[in-house]
């Protein structure tokens, strides 16, 4: 059983943080989640293509972290995509 109950996402031990919601398409949206809970090591990303630079990269990258906007994930997929779509 997962437990859901909780509001905040426990980063402590993560080494890979994902935005993969919404959050970011909008200026002004909030951060899916707060940098600052996240240790040194961890990677931030945000599948979000525009803007390029959320609000949510801008502070990962502010506080020290490596940060990977949501274009590449698109661009180095697409070859699959378009294998997949016969295309």
């Amino acid at each position: 059983m997962c437990d859901i109950s909780g509001t905040r996402p426990q980063l402590a031990d993560a080494d890979l943080a994902v935005n993969a919601t919404p959050l970011g398409l909008r200026p002004g949206d909030p951060p899916p989640f707060a940098v600052a809970d996240l240790p040194a090591r961890a990677v931030v990303a945000d599948i979000i293509m525009s803007p390029a630079e959320t609000a949510l990269l801008r502070a990962a990258r502010e506080c020290g972290f490596a940060a990977h906007p949501g274009e590449s994930m698109l661009t180095h997929r697409i070859d699959a995509y378009l294998d997949f779509f016969g295309l």
